[in-house]
């Protein structure tokens, strides 16, 4: 599936330095690693789950390495293609230092935990995130829902100045009650899809993304904020419930 990003996004998060326009707001930034798959035969969510357990044991050892590191568990729901994949574990890491830190931790001490994994990965895709809003909550053990769709910037738009449109979106949005978290996600390593981004919409709860999908027609869709988010274009929407593991 096309799950995320366009390479030519590099080049825009490279010269962000270097770029003379002013933007009203400064991105902040974590990382991603989505592990894409299929459950073995005979293995299913609860299977995964379980080895979560040994991978949280072993993880614990391994002094503060992963004490920043959360996991969620996605699994597709509405979807074009539901052959293409069972499930996405997604680590996510404050910046690179820390994701690093841990693959290292990972190839030198846990490949003996993948003999036991139930799901056999077929992409593995790391991403840089820019945070444009979170939800009320992502605790340990919470079931969410998440929306990732392709999205195509208009001629001459870069990925700076949707940040601070959708960020302008975000505070309005918030002030009527939205309470959706949003990223824009771009990639490091393992997309081979054509978008350019991919936006990521989720919330702390299932009922929670009917909730918010109503205020954003009722009160949002037609709001200057609203109008005004404009410059790419969106699609392939795929909704996944989610469960926070870590």
């Amino acid at each position: 599936m096309k799950f995320i990003f366009s390479v030519t996004m590099l080049l825009s998060l490279s010269v962000f330095a270097q770029e003379a326009k002013e933007y009203k707001y400064e991105p902040e930034m974590n990382q991603a690693e989505y592990y894409i798959g299929h459950y073995n035969e005979g293995k299913d969510l609860e299977d995964l789950q379980k080895w979560y357990g040994k991978f949280a044991q072993w993880a614990d050892k391994q002094g503060t390495t992963y004490d920043n590191m959360t996991v969620a568990l996605l699994t597709p729901y509405f979807h074009s293609d539901l052959t293409s994949l069972d499930v996405v574990w997604a680590n996510n890491w404050p910046d690179q230092v820390e994701q690093y830190a841990g693959l290292e931790a990972w190839m030198s001490g846990g490949q003996k935990l993948l003999e036991s994994l139930p799901v056999t990965n077929h992409t593995v895709t790391s991403t840089t995130q820019m945070v444009v809003s979170t939800p009320d909550s992502t605790e340990p053990g919470a079931v969410m829902m998440a929306v990732y769709s392709d999205c195509s910037f208009d001629e001459g738009v870069t990925i700076r100045d949707v940040y601070d449109l959708y960020k302008d979106f975000a505070i309005y949005a918030k002030s009527v009650g939205d309470t959706v978290g949003r990223k824009l996600i771009v990639p490091n390593a393992g997309y081979d899809g054509d978008a350019d981004f991919i936006r990521l919409l989720y919330t702390s709860s299932i009922s929670a993304m009917g909730v918010n999908g109503k205020l954003y027609w009722d009160k949002i869709a037609e709001s200057e904020a609203g109008k005004n988010l404009t410059g790419f274009t969106c699609s392939n929407p795929r909704e996944y419930v989610g469960m926070s593991m870590r």
